[in-house]
């Protein structure tokens, strides 16, 4: 069984007997080639350039060994479809520029500006085929949550749906087709799998989620029939809601048990070590991944981390961690 086998198997809902390992973030930040990549390119040259993207891609493979690759690119770059104008500076959160809300308007041609996604896959597959690839997408409402802005409390989404939930459903309307059609692209162009990313969601209360963000992720569920990964964080107070929904696999912080997510909803899970474990010392981080492997050994589980590796994650510890993984699931 190759890497690409063994990680769509288990992300099928099989227990097999090697765990796949993979981290969120890892096609930049913390590598050394990759920060040599970045010396000489933006982040956006290198979101929308296929042979950068695809050699970022790839790393992650080539310098510590993970099962899985996840497509360099960002969360925000479908809205070239909408006419957004990007904007990323280190060290602080993205900017969306020249979209004007009360007036969203979407054309499926307009994907057309994004097809260099498609071009960075073909490389990839053309290269690698007998690792898994993943394509992902942010869902509507963490997409949104950039669009409208405010940063970490996105207070001026959270209010914006009390003051006009109906414009709000529109606008998620908008962008929930603009994520299927985002993903599909991505899927015909050759990727094994794709994940859903609603790091946000975990933000509102129970019954904004329930209304307005639950059943547009339930459509992309439905609309991409594909091997498919939700992740979200702190979905504590919302997880009956979540364990619904028809992805293959639920991804979940370190604030939530992977069995009891298991238990409720029957699907492979993906997670959860904390991803300030890899900013401790060696002994430590095999103690927790011991932990982590012995607590899954019964359920179908993708190694993961809780949310995306931190940039100041040593190579070595990245690479200690899958090894640990390969040697003891």
């Amino acid at each position: 069984m190759n890497k690409k086998e063994l990680f769509i198997d288990t992300l099928n809902g099989n227990i097999c007997k090697q765990k796949p390992i993979w981290f969120m973030r890892q096609a930049g930040r913390f590598l050394k080639k990759y920060r040599i990549l970045r010396e000489k390119h933006s982040f956006l040259t290198m979101c929308t350039t296929p042979e950068l993207s695809a050699k970022a891609t790839m790393l992650p493979l080539e310098e510590i060994d993970v099962d899985a690759m996840i497509l360099f690119s960002d969360i925000l770059i479908p809205l070239k479809a909408l006419g957004a104008q990007l904007s990323y500076k280190d060290g602080v959160p993205p900017v969306v520029n020249n979209l004007d809300l009360n007036n969203l308007v979407y054309n499926q041609q307009n994907m057309e500006s994004v097809n260099f996604v498609a071009e960075t896959i073909k490389i990839i597959k053309h290269e690698i085929n007998d690792t898994a690839l993943i394509g992902f997408a942010a869902a509507p409402f963490t997409l949104g949550c950039y669009m409208f802005g405010s940063s970490g409390d996105f207070y001026k989404i959270r209010s914006f749906i009390y003051r006009s939930p109906d414009k709000f459903l529109k606008i998620m309307g908008i962008l929930t087709q603009l994520t299927i059609d985002y993903l599909k692209i991505q899927i015909h162009a050759g990727v094994d799998a794709i994940q859903l990313f609603d790091s946000w969601a975990g933000i509102v209360p129970y019954g904004i989620y329930k209304n307005f963000i639950y059943p547009f992720n339930e459509q992309i569920a439905k609309s991409v029939s594909f091997p498919s990964i939700y992740y979200i964080k702190n979905s504590s107070h919302i997880n009956d809601l979540v364990v619904n929904l028809d992805f293959d696999c639920l991804s979940v912080d370190w604030r939530q048990d992977l069995n009891y997510i298991h238990s409720k909803s029957k699907r492979c899970v993906q997670g959860n070590m904390d991803n300030t474990v890899l900013l401790a010392d060696r002994d430590t981080l095999k103690r927790e991944t011991l932990n982590l492997i012995s607590k899954t050994k019964n359920i179908p589980h993708i190694f993961n981390l809780g949310h995306g590796i931190l940039p100041q994650t040593q190579e070595d510890m990245a690479k200690l961690l899958v090894d640990l993984v390969h040697k003891n699931s």
